[in-house]
């Protein structure tokens, strides 16, 4: 019998050992709390760019025990919290330590000792962050929206105001910064702040800047301030929304435990954003001993990469086929390429099953930010092609993370394949005013770059025109 999947996420710039760390402690060992493991996971890279899947089956029982979890337990969520709050402080403190690390001085033992240590605090911290937050946001928003927007009829602008997050996110943060620094030791603050923030647009494996990027930002924000939120403001806001509507329980738990959710995406983007971005002298200096490029280096999973460091070779001409056409499997702590006939029979199977309509002119998602826009789509695969868009077209992603801020402070609008109202793409877009719908599932699949659409958040409808 064929397998139901669920699309998970497409990127252009995801080669595995940039996202080993991740994907693999989500198909291993996020059981410790989501109950399940979260593989197996493919992934269809064509042309570098990837289509990552898992199977619906496993998504929907594990959405089904967490929503059991925090329905019987109220402090689930933030006991949760608590644990990752104290591993991320070892991440941290190993960051500080691979700063410092002098990496041509290390035997090859030494070097694959301390791969091994990055990928086991990897391990240790991502199922308490990131997971629990994916399988549960959609379901709470769900019925949040039901019960908020359809039984009490609240206004769409009362609805996003509960669900806009207490917690002020790293990119919010940095902004705010970034606005202090003023022309009295205007370069010294700016080196400060470079050497602070660096790592702010890297993600997995995407966008490095130096100092002229935040030069450039905070010349504009001296001429144009950034939207900041005014959280004394929002919690005055909610409080009286909340008591317009006497919400009761399990809906004031609810809400509580996408603050939880928010915060635990969030901090676990900004923490492992650096230790990403930490980790790249380590594999540079493992790609200059092998013989190949950095960029070479990261078409291999960790053990293909340990193997070839206690060999002293590496089979660098898989890498242009790898790139090109191939299906990778993660399952249960085994991560690897699939063979030619066991990848085209995958392939076809997911093709099968996420076939999207013919000629489809319309998608419909959930609107997160006001307003009615007509524009020409800029779809972009990757951040690392955020000087693709022009002022005022329309960006299409899957789903935005922060190093498409550049791509996303030129759009007039957004449009995404994930999320829902409390995502990357819904609070920046609340922030910047910019009209957005986002968890649209398939725009990516049905708008193309010179499209011509129309973005109406009145009815969450994006449509060719």
């Amino acid at each position: 019998m064929p397998h139901k999947y669920h699309f998970m996420h497409e990127r252009g710039d995801y080669p595995p050992l940039t996202i080993e760390g991740v994907a693999g402690a989500w198909t291993s060992c996020i059981d410790k709390t989501v109950g399940y493991n979260g593989g197996p996971a493919y992934f269809i890279y064509k042309d570098a760019w990837v289509r990552i899947y898992c199977l619906e089956s496993v998504r929907q029982k594990i959405t089904d025990y967490l929503f059991a979890k925090i329905s019987e337990d109220d402090d689930y969520i933030s006991s949760r919290r608590k644990i990752f709050d104290k591993r991320i402080e070892d991440i941290l403190d190993f960051i500080a330590e691979m700063k410092a690390m002098d990496w041509q001085s290390y035997s090859l033992p030494e070097l694959i000792k301390i791969g091994e240590q990055y990928n086991e605090l990897y391990y240790r911290a991502v199922p308490y962050g990131e997971p629990l937050a994916y399988f549960l946001k959609e379901k709470l928003e769900e019925i949040l929206e039901n019960y908020l927007r359809q039984e009490l009829k609240m206004s769409a602008a009362e609805y996003e105001t509960l669900l806009t997050p207490l917690y002020q996110s790293f990119l919010s943060r940095e902004e705010e910064a970034l606005l202090q620094i003023t022309k009295q030791g205007f370069d010294e603050k700016i080196k400060q702040h470079t050497q602070k923030y660096k790592w702010l647009l890297y993600d997995y494996a995407s966008v490095i800047v130096d100092k002229e990027y935040f030069i450039k930002r905070a010349q504009k924000f001296a001429q144009e301030p950034p939207g900041l939120i005014d959280y004394q403001k929002l919690v005055k806001q909610k409080a009286a929304i909340s008591k317009k509507y006497k919400l009761k329980a399990p809906y004031t738990h609810y809400l509580r435990v996408l603050e939880d959710l928010f915060y635990l995406m969030d901090r676990k983007k900004e923490v492992f954003t650096q230790y990403n971005y930490a980790a790249i002298p380590m594999r540079q200096e493992m790609a200059s001993r092998l013989g190949i490029s950095f960029e070479d280096l990261r078409w291999f999973f960790w053990w293909e990469v340990k193997e070839a460091l206690e060999k002293g070779k590496i089979d660098a001409s898989v890498v242009a086929q790898r790139k090109k056409d191939s299906v990778a499997i993660m399952d249960d702590g085994k991560n690897e390429y699939l063979s030619d006939n066991e990848a085209k029979r995958v392939r076809e199977d997911i093709e099968k099953d996420q076939k999207v309509e013919e000629n489809i002119k319309a998608v419909k998602g959930t609107p997160t930010s006001g307003g009615k826009v007509e524009g020409i789509i800029r779809y972009l695969k990757s951040a690392r092609e955020n000087d693709k868009i022009k002022e005022g077209e329309i960006l299409l992603v899957s789903n935005t993370t922060p190093d498409f801020m550049p791509a996303i402070q030129k759009a007039a609008a957004i449009v995404t394949n994930e999320g829902g109202l409390t995502c990357h793409a819904a609070i920046v877009s609340r922030e910047l005013s910019t009209p957005c719908v986002v968890g649209t599932r398939i725009a990516t699949q049905v708008f193309k770059t010179g499209d011509r659409v129309e973005v109406d958040t009145d009815k969450g409808i994006v449509k060719k025109l």
